[in-house]
């Protein structure tokens, strides 16, 4: 397989719904991006999700570190590429990144996934085909500054109790909705002070409707704060979410 079908390439414009007070675009709207290419490349590859359900598995992301230059606005063009990484064992490692319209790289993101099969069990990366005999090692971001800290559980910053508008195929909320929970976790008027750097999320435990997640959030330094979502009494989402 010739390089260009390693990675996938695709060209969008920014919609209004897409960002938020400000025109830019919002941290799950960065996501979804992240989320509908990978889904198209790991079906050019034999991954998609149709393959992978035939045989009774599917995709769950676990980790994704997001690195912002800068937030592009409402009507801007941009272009997302995504290249997948080597996979070891069971864990399937994916690179993003949004540029703009000079080819400058606004936002880079570095993500780790993992296959399960219908009992919720992960699958081994030798039981999964793939098309690919070889693969990029450049990731386009890495996590720095440390991984997250635990908050402390005083009081809920945000609550939501999980319904129908959350849910994706595999019936539990989706990895994009979570995003919008974690900086509902902030007022508009912090928000209106801060320019995003970077955010880190670690998907721990599914949610699925009629769950209450309550969100914590603690500034560990000034401008980073450890934001946790917990159901149940255990973390089901954590996040590092760091402000220049």
């Amino acid at each position: 397989m010739s390089d260009c079908e390693k990675s996938l390439r695709t060209e969008t414009v920014l919609k209004n719904y897409e960002t938020d007070f400000r025109r830019e675009i919002k941290p799950s709207a960065i996501l979804a991006l992240f989320q509908e290419i990978a889904a198209a490349h790991a079906g050019l590859i034999g991954m998609g999700d149709g393959e992978l359900r035939a045989q009774d598995m599917h995709w769950v992301l676990s980790k994704i570190f997001v690195k912002i230059e800068r937030r592009p606005v409402c009507g801007e063009k941009l272009a997302v590429v995504t290249w997948p990484h080597a996979p070891n064992k069971a864990i399937f490692e994916r690179s993003f990144c949004v540029e703009g319209e000079g080819g400058e790289r606004l936002i880079s993101a570095f993500s780790r996934w993992c296959i399960l099969n219908g009992k919720g069990r992960i699958v081994p990366a030798s039981r999964v085909p793939c098309k690919l005999e070889s693969f990029f090692e450049e990731h386009a971001a890495d996590a720095d500054g440390g991984e997250w800290e635990g908050c402390a559980r005083i009081a809920p910053a945000f609550s939501v109790k999980v319904a129908y508008s959350e849910i994706d195929l595999n019936r539990h909320v989706n990895n994009v909705k979570y995003a919008d929970h974690l900086f509902d976790c902030f007022s508009l008027r912090e928000l209106e002070g801060y320019s995003l750097r970077d955010f880190q999320i670690h998907y721990v435990r599914q949610s699925v409707e009629g769950d209450v997640l309550d969100f914590y959030r603690q500034e560990v330094t000034p401008g980073e704060f450890s934001v946790e979502g917990v159901r149940n009494g255990e973390t089901a989402v954590a996040a590092r979410i760091r402000f220049a």
